[in-house]
Formats: C-alpha cells, sequence, structure tokens
C-alpha cells in the first residue's frame, strides 16, 4: 500500500518541480523585457509636435529612439548632428511610401563664401542586427553631387564643371551633377574624391525634383542651401558572404530571396553593359561569353541534371513495374489452380525470421519452418533477386513443380512474392538432401 501512495505521489512533485522551473526561466525574461521597454513619451521640438521614435532627446532614458537620430531642440528650431555637422530640420514626413526628414547644413555660409558640403557619409552605412542590415541617416536620393580635386586641368570633359574659388594654380576643383556623378567610371585619372552632398529630392527617383545635368557651381550651392532628406532607420536581409551561407538560405525558407536577390546582380550586370555602351569594344564580348557560360551551368546543373535523373528514375521503376506485373499477373492465376500463396511476413513467421538455415544453394538459402496450426514442417527457399532476371523462372518453377503431385517429387506448397522478393516453400524433407546420398554412395563405390 505504501509503495501504491509513493508511486502516485511521485507524477504530482515532478509537476510541481517543473512548473517551479518555468517560472524561474520565465521570470528574468519578462524583468529584462520591461528593463529594455522604457517608457517614451512624445515630444515636440521647435516648429513639430508629438515626436516620436526613432527620434529622441538627450533627457530621455537609454532605449528611446535611436542616438544618431537625437534632436537638440529650442523654441523655433530643431537641429540634429550629423558626424559633427549641425543640420537644421525643416521637414519631418512619417506618413506616405517615404518616411524622412529634411536637413540642411547649419553652419554652410559660416567659415568660407566658397563653401563645400560637408556631407561626407557613405551611402547605406549599416550595422548589423539579428542577421539583417540596419541603415541610419542614409540619404532618400540615389543621386548625389560630387566635387572633384585633381592635380591637372581636366579638359574636352563637358561633365567637370569648375569651381574657381577653390582652386589654386596647381589644384583644380571641379563639381560634378550628372547623373552617377560619383561613378568610378567618371573619374579621370589625375582626380580624387573631395566631398558630395545628396541632391534635394523627395523619393529616391527624384521624379518630384528637376536634376541638375551639367550645372555650375553656383547652381550647386543654391541646391546646398535648400538641403536634402535623409531617411528614418530601415532594415534589409543581408546577402550570403559565403557559399556555405548561401546553402544554407537556399534550402530554407529564404531560398526565394536568393534566387531574387541573384537575378538582380544580374540584371543590374546587363543593364550597366548596355549603358555603358561597351558593345563596340571587343573585349566587351569577354563579359557576355562569361555570363552565359554562368546560366549555362546553372541550366544544366540545377535543370538538365536532374530531369535527366527523374527519366532514368522513371525508365527504371516503369521497367520494374513490368515485370511485377507479369509475375503478378501468372500468380492470380497460379492461385486458383495450384499452391497457396503467402505474404512476405508469413515467411518471416513460418521460419522464425529466417533463424534455421538447411543449406546454400545456387539460387538462393533454404530455411526450415513451421506452418501454424498443424506444424507441419516446410523448406522455405529464398530466392535470391537478379536485376537480369524477369521473372520467367519463378513463373516456370511455380507452374511446373506446384502441378507435379509424386510420392517421389518434393511437393510445392506454396510460393511468395512481393515487389522483388520471392520464396517457394516446399515439403520438408527430414533425411536431408539427396545429393548426401549420391555424393556418399559414389565415395563408398570408389
Amino acid at each position: 500500500m505504501r509503495v501504491c501512495v509513493y508511486a502516485m505521489a511521485m507524477p504530482t512533485a515532478l509537476k510541481a518541480l517543473t512548473f517551479l522551473f518555468v517560472l524561474a526561466v520565465l521570470a528574468p525574461d519578462q524583468s529584462e523585457g520591461q528593463h529594455h521597454q522604457p517608457y517614451c513619451p512624445s515630444f515636440s521640438c521647435g516648429p513639430f509636435r508629438n515626436i516620436s521614435s526613432p527620434f529622441r532627446q538627450a533627457s530621455d532614458p537609454p532605449g528611446c529612439g535611436y542616438p544618431s537620430y537625437e534632436l537638440v531642440c529650442s523654441d523655433t528650431k530643431a537641429t540634429i548632428h550629423i558626424d559633427n555637422v549641425t543640420y537644421h530640420v525643416s521637414a519631418i514626413n512619417d506618413s506616405g511610401s517615404y518616411f524622412w526628414l529634411w536637413v540642411v547644413d547649419a553652419d554652410m555660409d559660416l567659415y568660407s563664401s566658397c563653401p563645400l558640403p560637408r556631407w561626407n557619409r557613405p551611402p547605406y552605412s549599416f550595422r548589423v542586427v539579428n542577421d539583417e542590415m540596419e541603415v541610419e541617416l542614409d540619404p532618400l536620393s540615389r543621386r548625389q553631387t560630387c566635387f572633384l580635386k585633381c592635380s591637372r586641368e581636366v579638359k574636352d570633359n563637358g561633365m567637370y564643371m569648375p569651381v574657381a574659388c577653390l582652386s589654386s594654380n596647381d589644384t583644380y576643383v571641379y563639381v560634378l551633377t550628372g547623373y552617377g556623378s560619383c561613378s568610378m567610371e567618371y573619374l579621370e585619372p589625375s582626380c580624387g574624391y573631395l566631398a558630395m552632398t545628396p541632391w534635394p529630392c523627395h523619393s529616391p527617383s527624384c521624379w518630384d525634383y528637376e536634376p541638375l545635368e551639367n550645372a555650375s557651381y553656383v547652381d550647386v550651392v543654391k541646391s546646398m542651401r535648400i538641403g536634402f532628406a535623409v531617411q528614418f532607420p530601415f532594415r534589409y536581409d543581408r546577402m550570403s558572404r559565403s557559399i556555405k551561407d548561401f546553402l544554407s538560405r537556399f534550402y530554407s525558407e529564404d531560398a526565394i530571396s536568393c534566387v531574387l536577390q541573384i537575378i538582380v546582380v544580374d540584371g543590374n550586370f546587363w543593364r550597366c553593359l548596355l549603358d555603358s555602351r561597351v558593345g563596340d569594344d571587343a573585349l566587351s564580348v569577354v563579359p557576355f561569353v562569361f555570363l552565359s557560360v554562368k546560366w549555362l551551368a546553372v541550366l544544366c546543373r540545377f535543370v538538365l541534371a536532374p530531369l535527366a535523373v527523374l527519366i532514368l528514375l522513371a525508365h527504371k521503376y516503369w521497367k520494374t513495374r513490368i515485370t511485377i506485373d507479369a509475375v503478378e499477373k501468372f500468380l492470380r492465376m497460379q492461385q486458383m489452380l495450384g499452391p497457396m500463396r503467402y505474404a512476405y511476413t508469413d515467411i518471416t513467421t513460418i521460419t522464425s525470421h529466417f533463424r534455421d538455415k538447411l543449406g546454400q544453394g545456387g539460387y538462393g538459402s533454404v530455411f526450415k519452418g513451421v506452418i501454424l496450426p498443424g506444424k507441419v514442417h516446410v523448406a522455405v527457399k529464398m530466392l535470391e533477386g537478379n536485376p537480369n532476371c524477369n521473372g520467367e523462372d519463378f513463373i516456370n518453377e511455380v507452374s511446373t513443380i506446384g502441378r507435379i503431385h509424386h510420392v517421389n517429387v518434393v511437393r510445392l506448397m506454396g510460393f511468395c512474392s512481393e515487389e522483388m522478393r520471392r520464396a517457394l516453400v516446399y515439403e520438408y524433407m527430414p533425411q536431408g538432401s539427396l545429393d548426401k546420398y549420391i555424393f556418399l554412395a559414389k565415395k563408398s563405390f570408389s
């Protein structure tokens, strides 16, 4: 009785211990989550009201907003510090397709009458958060005005507009305002990067602003006084940096994203070739050939090769299926006339999982078995599978021996055929095999 009570009390004790363990694990997590989710009230800053994340004030507790989006507020103005440069915030857009704040260099005219833009932040400055790239303070426009410093004067290039007030006898400063002006393809050998400023656009494509094409320095300064838009923080998936990482992502739920990234990269490659008009150069054939070979290899490996394997497997399966169907058709007719048909599970039961082996022949192994009820002893021959055999030998054996009933011929009592596993069930001869007596007699005679 004490044993029964103890056994009944054990599950209750285990449940109590499990509950306490789960409570101990969850309690720190909940307190930690509350610690990292402080109360962040909205605030007013200059002309703006009800400002919230990603913006913050210096007085806000840690965890409120982004440190890089900290605003300095007065009664009439809101400013933000970006890379040690102070910018006036003239507008904040937190609705529509794009979220941005419009900034203007607060001290552009304070230090020089011939100002240079002080924006020196590379595009897509990011930090990795949970395997994603988090981009902060990125210009909304993908187009920039670029300032270059050259050791020699650039001639016969209409994109290079001189900046006389910044140039000297041995140094030449130019401004480029055309599409892709900061691209390496437009950089002269004697020139280097000096400064850049984004274009004043309200969208990445600048559809709402007529871009300055080959504009003078005076026009560029006017656009600098207008300012430009900076996006709110955003995230996007990192592209795979290794083959192992790519394969792990490819065979996961991100496979479609990886394929789309590959297509986008190749699309940009083709667009670059077409835009640069390098088709007249003989060397331009090389990248086209390389890309063609690449996609041909991809087609062969991921389309043609699997298709060939599937066709081969289908052909092999169909050939095996025809052989099995021929044997099955015969066995259905034979079942009404000849020996009894057994399932493979019946054969394993009869032979006690092939425990007692009687001998080995050219066509397979023979095991001793017992058929219940009645305890009829039998000999079960397990035929070895032959890939070149189409089932005719098995059909001949069952059809001929199954119909012979003679006192001097071993009787075929049953058979088994499941897929490529086949067996013949004969009556058991307790005196052993006939070849022992034949060879023994020859030995005595000699």
